[in-house]
C-alpha cells in the first residue's frame, strides 16, 4: 500500500489556497449540474412507486442514528439526527429499477437552512467542521450498504477520508459513502426490478426497506481484502478494498466478482475526534465556522 500523505487540513491552508479550493469546488458543482441535464438517464428525477404491487419484502437495513462514543459534540449530534429525520422522507416510496438508478443528490436536493436543515458534523478538507446538513452521510452510508449487500450496480461511490466515528466492532470496515453537493454523489441501481425503497426514522433508528414483485434471483457476499494500516506524517492511515461476489440463487453461478469500494482513511484518536470548530480554538483559521447556539437570534 502507498504511504503517500493525505491532503492538507483546512487549518493549514492560506486564504489564497482556500479561495483556489473553493473555485475548484464551484467548477465541479457546475460540471455535475450540466451532466444532470445532458444525461438524465444516469441521474433521473425521483419518481414515487405505485401505491399497490411490489408487496414482497426483499431486504431491510437498520442503523442507530446516535453515536455511542463520548467524543460526540451534543450540539452537532442533535443537528445530525434532526437532519436525518428531515431527509428520510425524500427517499421513502421511490421507484427504482435497473434503468432508473438512485442518485442521492438528485433525490434529496441541496441542504439549506431555508429547507430546515441544521448544523451537524461534516468532514471537510481534513478537518471536522460544522455545516448545514452535516451528518447526512448517515443516510448515504445506509443506502450504500443496503445496495451493496443486495448486489446492486454501484455506479458512483466515494469513501470518507477521515475516521471521525469509531468503527463498529465486528462490522465490515469501509461500508460507507460520503457525499458533497452535488458532485460527490452516491448512485446505485437495482440488478433486478422494479423495487420500492422505504425510508423511515423510528425510535432513534433509520430503517431502509426494499419491496419488489418477487423474491430476488441473485444473492451477494462481501468481504475485505488488502486491509492495512500505514504511518504517514498526519498519523495512521487505514486502507482496504471491499470485494463482492454476486451469485445466481439456486445454481450458484457467479455473475460478478469485483471490487466495489476502495478505502483510504486517516484514523483519528479520541482527542482528535473531539476537535471541531467549536473546540479547536484556532481563531485565525480562514475556514472557521461559527455555529449559532440554540435560542440565539441567529439560530
Amino acid at each position: 500500500m502507498s504511504s503517500r500523505t493525505v491532503a492538507p487540513r483546512l487549518v493549514d491552508l492560506s486564504a489564497a489556497a482556500l479561495l483556489w479550493r473553493r473555485s475548484k469546488q464551484l467548477a465541479l458543482q457546475a460540471n455535475r449540474l450540466v451532466r444532470w441535464a445532458a444525461t438524465p438517464e444516469r441521474w433521473p428525477r425521483p419518481l414515487l412507486a405505485p401505491a399497490r404491487g411490489m408487496s414482497v419484502l426483499l431486504a431491510s437495513h437498520t442503523v442507530d442514528m446516535a453515536r455511542t462514543d463520548p467524543e460526540a459534540d451534543p450540539l452537532l449530534e442533535a443537528g445530525k439526527q434532526h437532519n436525518v429525520r428531515l431527509a428520510a422522507p425524500a427517499f421513502d416510496g421511490l421507484l427504482l429499477a435497473p434503468d432508473r438508478p438512485l442518485s442521492f443528490w438528485r433525490t434529496l436536493g441541496r441542504l439549506t437552512e431555508q429547507a430546515g436543515y441544521r448544523y451537524g458534523l461534516s468532514l471537510r478538507g481534513g478537518c471536522l467542521t460544522p455545516s448545514v446538513g452535516g451528518g447526512i452521510c448517515l443516510v448515504a452510508n445506509a443506502l450504500f450498504e443496503l445496495a451493496a449487500r443486495q448486489g446492486w450496480h454501484i455506479l458512483e461511490r466515494h469513501g470518507h477520508t477521515l475516521e471521525a466515528v469509531p468503527a463498529l466492532e465486528g462490522a465490515l470496515w469501509g461500508m460507507d459513502a460520503t457525499v458533497a453537493w452535488p458532485y460527490v454523489d452516491l448512485v446505485v441501481a437495482p440488478r433486478e426490478g422494479p423495487v420500492r425503497l422505504g425510508a423511515r426514522v423510528q425510535g432513534g433508528k433509520l430503517r431502509l426497506t426494499l419491496h419488489g414483485e418477487a423474491a430476488p434471483r441473485t444473492r451477494a457476499r462481501l468481504w475485505s481484502e488488502d486491509d492495512a494500516v500505514v504511518e504517514t506524517a498526519e498519523g495512521p492511515v487505514r486502507t482496504n478494498r471491499i470485494v463482492r461476489r454476486v451469485e445466481e440463487v439456486g445454481t450458484g453461478a457467479v455473475l460478478e466478482e469485483r471490487t466495489i469500494g476502495e478505502n483510504r482513511r486517516r484514523m483519528l484518536n479520541p482527542e482528535s475526534r473531539k476537535r471541531t470548530c467549536l473546540t479547536c480554538g484556532e481563531a485565525a483559521c480562514h475556514a472557521r465556522v461559527e455555529v449559532p447556539q440554540p435560542g440565539s437570534a441567529a439560530s
